[in-house]
């Protein structure tokens, strides 16, 4: 079952690894009061396959995503 995109470092780590990102910044928005959580949507850029952040993404030297 393929998710996701091959560009992104969140989505290409293992389901362990991913679990533990997840729980820790659910954790961090819960302390925050959820002021990050409004900024990381707000403010940043996302890939529009995954929905990560685009800073996460591979991409070649002229800019273009690596697929």
């Amino acid at each position: 079952m393929a998710s996701g995109c091959r560009d992104c470092g969140t989505c290409t780590k293992p389901g362990l690894a991913r679990l533990l990102q997840n729980w820790s910044a659910g954790f961090l928005h819960l302390c925050s009061c959820g002021i990050s959580l409004a900024i990381k949507r707000g403010a940043m850029r996302h890939c529009p396959q995954c929905k990560h952040l685009l800073s996460n993404h591979q991409r070649r030297q002229d800019g273009s995503f690596r697929d």
